[in-house]
């Protein structure tokens, strides 16, 4: 059947899916993902691995890494121009562009031979099977979240089929996206159908109705974007993804040469800029060091049935943020902290991400969190990685159909560090140096698996 939600807002990726699939001839034939690398990773395909390291050859070419130099120009003057760029800031410009090409040259590799492909994207830097893979984050990326992208001919049929993992993500959703990223239907976990064994087989087609898990291409279908959330790193597993398209006329594959041209072409046209100039602006769009109150939809793709906020801090070494949230029903909540042009630095080795599992509760079921660049000695503390400009993006997953005490919520205050205790709960857990370490060694450990080869 076709589940319909209001269209919403993700992160755009650099690159459009409608333009890259335009860069590599559009079309298709029957085809299938090439598999698994022969690791019980569900992440580890051979695919996956070939597409990151063709990225790799892609961003090294001469004409892109000259189109990189012009969307680092865009980045920096739509930043001057609302909330300012502070030297510290200019620190890591550089990488945080890297990324975001890197990120596109990643999912055209993944379009290169015109078979639909499951690629993750939005990832930090790791290194397997004797390859180190940059990192491909850009614009408010989840290290909880696995994202897998392919675009979408509306005339051809397609399935995505695969197993759940087990245990599960406590969240994934199959969105199908419009051309200009809205949402035209969504596949929650509650409505998969799986078998005994957890495995899962979707028909995407054109035709008004289907049996089972059927999602319609209707007119303007741009892409499919697989999203795997976990919130117990190590212990919920990612689902395993195949696409397969069972019809339509396959597009010639493009030379190493024509890949160049399409990223290059593609990174110098205004499509780069706009993603941080839109999402800057939103994070803008309130005083420093507030928050807007949670909503659920808008534009540009992110996921339909999440609520979210978006907002700018600017702390001196001696300030926090003090953030209480309810969940309101929801399975899945996490508190990212990120850099001024919008994306994660170290989320393995520091606190600068934490969800509700990897956080203490209070007493009545909200959570407290301490935002700040120094250690605030709290167990909930959202590391900035001694960043003092940024923004920070709450989420909500999972929720109720109907809403639960009030539905989603998060109050902040901006204090001092030596005034902290006076405004913590009296539950607050505090940790020694000690402890803190122990808390940092766990969550390395627990994220190592994810790019085990």
């Amino acid at each position: 059947m076709l589940h319909r939600l209001r269209p919403t807002s993700f992160v755009a990726l650099l690159l459009p899916l409608p333009l890259l699939l335009a860069a590599c001839g559009g079309g298709s034939n029957a085809s299938v993902s090439s598999g698994f690398s022969g690791s019980s990773n569900p992440l580890a395909t051979v695919d996956q691995i070939a597409a990151e390291k063709l990225a790799i050859t892609l961003v090294r070419a001469p004409a892109v890494i000259t189109a990189k130099a012009a969307l680092r120009a865009q980045w920096l003057a739509a930043a001057q121009k609302v909330g300012g760029v502070s030297a510290e800031s200019l620190t890591n410009l550089d990488e945080a562009v890297d990324e975001a090409v890197y990120s596109s040259a990643l999912s055209l590799a993944a379009l290169a031979s015109g078979n639909p492909q499951a690629i993750s994207i939005l990832a930090a830097p790791h290194t397997w099977f004797g390859t180190s893979v940059p990192g491909s984050r850009v614009a408010f990326d989840n290290p909880d979240t696995i994202y897998r992208r392919t675009a979408l001919d509306a005339t051809a049929t397609y399935t995505v089929s695969g197993q759940a993992g087990s245990p599960a993500p406590v969240d994934f959703n199959f969105s199908l996206y419009s051309t200009t990223n809205a949402t035209l239907a969504n596949i929650a976990p509650d409505q998969l159908a799986t078998n005994a064994d957890g495995n899962y087989s979707i028909t995407l087609d054109a035709a008004t109705s289907g049996t089972g898990n059927h999602i319609q291409l209707a007119s303007g279908t741009g892409s499919l974007f697989v999203r795997d959330t976990v919130s117990e790193w190590g212990k919920q597993q990612f689902n395993s993804v195949q696409f397969k398209r069972t019809s339509g006329t396959a597009p010639t594959a493009k030379t190493h040469d024509e890949l160049i041209t399409a990223l290059a072409t593609s990174i110098q046209t205004t499509s780069g800029g706009a993603a941080f100039t839109t999402y800057n602006a939103l994070g803008h769009a309130q005083a420093n060091n507030t928050l807007p109150a949670p909503s659920l939809g808008g534009t540009g793709g992110r996921l339909a049935n999440q609520a979210a906020t978006y907002s700018a801090f600017d702390l001196t070494d001696d300030q926090a943020l003090v953030i209480t949230v309810g969940l309101g029903g929801a399975k899945y909540f996490i508190a990212p902290a990120y850099g001024r042009w919008l994306i994660t630095t170290d989320y393995i080795n520091h606190t600068q991400t934490l969800n509700n599992a990897q956080s203490v509760a209070n007493p009545d079921g909200t959570y407290t969190y301490v935002v700040s660049p120094k250690d605030p000695g709290v167990y909930n503390w959202v590391d900035t990685v001694g960043l003092h400009q940024g923004f920070l993006n709450l989420r909500w997953q999972g929720l109720p159909a109907t809403t639960t005490n009030g539905g989603p919520s998060a109050s902040v205050q901006l204090v001092k560090l030596s005034d902290l205790k006076s405004v913590l709960p009296a539950t607050t857990k505090f940790v020694s140096n000690a402890e803190r370490q122990a808390q940092l060694d766990a969550r390395a450990a627990s994220y190592a698996s994810r790019y085990a080869s």
